[in-house]
């Protein structure tokens, strides 16, 4: 509202009113944006008299930074550490300033309340520590928003283990990966070890029997801390779960999901089998075959992510007839502040994640979300938590 006060004119105050009472005569719950039309409609009279941008823009920002969705979302995976969130950078070119606090307020809006910046070498997982500290720090001094929480793994990627090769000592390497777990930990930052796995479609990164030794070297860091693992699975037939299946006695007491998945039913029932959960997020949803896939999986089983700044919903995509939810995006070279950059995906977007996967499987996104909400919450330990914070 104060964006809108400022500005000096005839029908600023009475927009203002009109949208406080439309919220009040809806209990201050979120509307939809696919009821953003409607409101416009309702408001077009006196929009079209004001000949102030300012002032059109100003009731666009109102609504826009308002909670937008009665239903409550975890991102268990969000690469926000991303260079094109914390610089604005893509392909090394700067396009924008930073937006990280923006991009977490349109999550916000459509329901999100709890992220999980994933982490795929030691020194992201030493950022992603220090971004988590800085955010609740901040959120302490009434200098950052406190009303999103933010967790991170601590981790190496399998298309990154050659890291541990490469380092003087590669014992001290993983030592220090294992001592950041610990800590993380012991400080409530870390939900999860990891991102790791088994990776056989890029090769070219890190050879099959490396990606084998530091994922076995990895397990040590679920089996110390006892927390969940965000698990990478493409293209290794059944590697990975024979890995898992053999080795159960370390990961078993802290769980963890298999993010991004993508595989068969037969595997996706194998790793629920060993009480593993499934990560869905747009590469999940590409074909008919993965929505078949999605089908079959127990609902209780689901989390969901957005893997940003990639995986987003493609419009060639097989189920994005059941996306409901557009968000107005501008190219990087035409950034526009508010709007979403085309081609980034941001955790906002993981309402069209919902969308789908409640589409095909005939339900709605509230039962879908719901559910997902609840899977998250107990793979991370967090039903303890007084429901009122969120």
């Amino acid at each position: 509202p104060q964006d809108i006060i400022t500005y000096n004119h005839p029908n600023t105050i009475f927009i203002t009113l009109f949208a406080s009472l439309f919220a009040t005569a809806y209990g201050f719950y979120p509307l939809p944006i696919r009821n953003q039309r409607t409101l416009r409609t309702i408001l077009y009279p006196v929009l079209k008299t004001s000949t102030r941008t300012p002032a059109r823009a100003g009731l666009v920002r109102l609504y826009a930074t308002t909670p937008m969705s009665n239903n409550k979302y975890v991102d268990i995976g969000a690469n926000l550490l991303d260079e094109r969130f914390t610089e604005g950078s893509y392909r090394v070119k700067q396009r924008h300033e930073p937006d990280f606090d923006i991009v977490v307020q349109r999550a916000y809006d459509v329901g999100v309340r709890r992220i999980i910046m994933t982490a795929g070498t030691l020194e992201e997982s030493r950022y992603a520590i220090k971004k988590v500290r800085e955010i609740r720090q901040k959120s302490k001094t009434g200098d950052h928003n406190d009303f999103m929480k933010f967790w991170c793994t601590v981790g190496v990627h399998p298309t990154r283990c050659m890291e541990f090769e490469d380092a003087p000592d590669a014992e001290e390497h993983f030592q220090s990966l294992l001592e950041l777990a610990k800590l993380g930990k012991q400080e409530g930052i870390v939900a999860a070890v990891g991102e790791m796995g088994l990776d056989y479609d890029r090769l070219e990164f890190c050879p099959k029997d490396i990606q084998h030794k530091y994922i076995l070297k990895q397990l040590a860091l679920a089996e110390a801390t006892g927390l969940p693992m965000f698990l990478h699975n493409r293209n290794n037939d059944d590697d990975l779960y024979e890995v898992l299946s053999s080795n159960e006695d370390k990961w078993a007491s802290g769980g963890g999901v298999v993010h991004s998945f993508d595989d068969s039913a037969d595997l996706a029932a194998k790793f629920i089998d060993l009480g593993l959960f499934i990560g869905l997020n747009g590469c999940s949803l590409r074909t008919e075959e993965n929505l078949e896939v999605v089908k079959t999986l127990p609902l209780d089983k689901i989390l969901l992510e957005t893997d940003c700044p990639y995986c987003d919903v493609k419009r060639t995509h097989a189920g994005y007839e059941h996306v409901k939810t557009q968000f107005e995006s501008k190219h990087e070279k035409k950034y526009e502040k508010g709007k979403c950059v085309k081609g980034r995906n941001e955790p906002c977007q993981i309402v069209q994640v919902a969308e789908v996967i409640a589409g095909v499987r005939g339900i709605a996104v509230d039962e879908l979300a719901d559910a997902c909400y609840a899977n998250s919450m107990k793979l991370y330990g967090w039903l303890k938590e007084d429901s009122n914070t969120d």
